[in-house]
Order: structure tokens, then sequence, then C-alpha cells
């Protein structure tokens, strides 16, 4: 048996209707998968950066305690922090942690160009994080402006200036202004305004529309067939 640890999305630690058809899609005489709970928040009570944070370590403990091989797999935060786990153990980072693959679905960091099925254009909103040495798979939606942004487009600053946003205390939004200061201080900001990605400006409002109201980040991976094709290839290419 190959245990599967899935990461849920911001606000659905414990699965909701992308992770559910993904984990029953999977081939259960073989897979054996799970939720692995931590915050998922994104501001409430505790920042983005504090959530994926509590999720990379719930994760890691989790592999590691794990009786069998592991598949780890996880949706939008949560594919963040998988994807970001299966990059460490491509690079040799954690070596007394077996994990044969990595699903991630709607993956904020997604590189361009990969994708289970036709391209969908750009990348992660947070930009760009490639998995090396270990096999990965995404499922990206069309329209999706969380995985599938263009280069361009003025979005991509709100994954910049709100990974430490927090409205539980003053000390917390306090915490927040001063990673605001010093993201642009170091330049840890993306450069959607250059020249070169002026014919993308746009889209922002497509693409935002997309995410509030037009299901592209939730109910695209189930309508079209994205969240059961991710399974399906595990099915087939993990032994």
């Amino acid at each position: 048996m190959i245990d599967v640890l899935i990461v849920g999305g911001t606000g659905v630690p414990y699965g909701e209707s992308i992770t559910d058809t993904f984990s029953r899609t999977l081939d259960h005489s073989r897979f054996a998968p799970r939720m692995v709970p931590y915050p998922a928040d994104y501001g409430l009570h505790v920042s983005y950066a504090e959530s994926s944070a509590a999720g990379k370590a719930a994760l890691l403990s989790a592999i590691s305690d794990s009786a069998n091989r592991v598949v780890i797999a996880g949706y939008s935060q949560g594919a963040a922090i998988a994807g970001d786990v299966a990059a460490e153990i491509g690079r040799g980072l954690h070596p007394d942690l077996e994990v044969l693959a990595c699903a991630l679905i709607a993956d904020p960091l997604r590189p361009a160009g990969q994708c289970i099925t036709q391209d969908p254009g750009g990348y992660g909103i947070a930009g760009q994080r490639p998995v090396d040495g270990l096999p990965t798979f995404w499922a990206a939606a069309p329209g999706d402006p969380i995985t599938a942004l263009p280069a361009g487009n003025p979005l991509r600053t709100v994954a910049d200036l709100t990974q430490y946003f927090c409205i539980s205390s003053p000390e917390a939004a306090l915490r927040w202004g001063q990673s605001l200061v010093d993201a642009v201080l170091h330049q840890r900001v993306q450069r959607w305004w250059a020249p070169k990605n002026w014919s993308a400006w746009s889209g922002a409002l497509a693409y935002a529309r997309g995410y509030l109201t037009d299901g592209r980040h939730t109910d695209d991976y189930v309508r079209q067939g994205h969240a059961a094709l991710l399974a399906t290839i595990i099915n087939r290419e993990v032994a």
C-alpha cells in the first residue's frame, strides 16, 4: 500500500470537492489517501506565510511517520506546500524521507509549460518553482489566475505583498506592514510591469473574475476533469 498525503487549499484543510474527486479516483487497492491538517489560513487567524510554514512542518512529519511508501499531493495553498517539499526532497535535503511522486492541483508556483493537459499558458501567481529529481505532475485549469497567470498580469502583486497579511491583532497588522517594506527594499517582487509584459496588462479583470465568480480556480477542476485525470496519471505512473 502507498500512502497519498494530501494538503488542502485555503479554508479547506480537511478537503472539499476537488481533493475528494482526486482521492476517489485513486486506485484504492494500491493507494490510501488522507488529508494532512494544517491552518490553511490567509490572514484571518494567521498569515499565509505562517500557515504555509505550519503546513510544511505537518507534511514532513506525516511523511516521516508513514509506515508505507508515500505520494504527496496538494491543492492551491496546499499545492504550494507539497511542491516546495517535493523540490527539497528532489534536491536531497531530506534523505531520510521516501517519496515516490508529487501531484499538484492549482499550484501557485507552477512552472510555465508544466501541465498534464494542454498548457493553459502563464505560470503560478507567486512565481515559478521547478521540481527536479522527483516525478511531479501539475493540473492547471485555463483561466485560473492562481496557477496560469500571464507574466505581465498585475494580480501578481497580490501574491507578492500579502504573504504576511493578517488581521488577527494590531501586532499582526504591524508585521504585515513591515513585510511590505522589506519586500520592496529587498526587491522580492515580481517585475510584472516590465515593458515586455505590457501587452498582457488588460487581462487583470478577466482573471480576477475567473477566481472570484467563474470557478476557474474551483469548479473547473471537477467539471472539466482535471482532478480525476491527475489521479488517473498517479494510478498509471506510480508503481
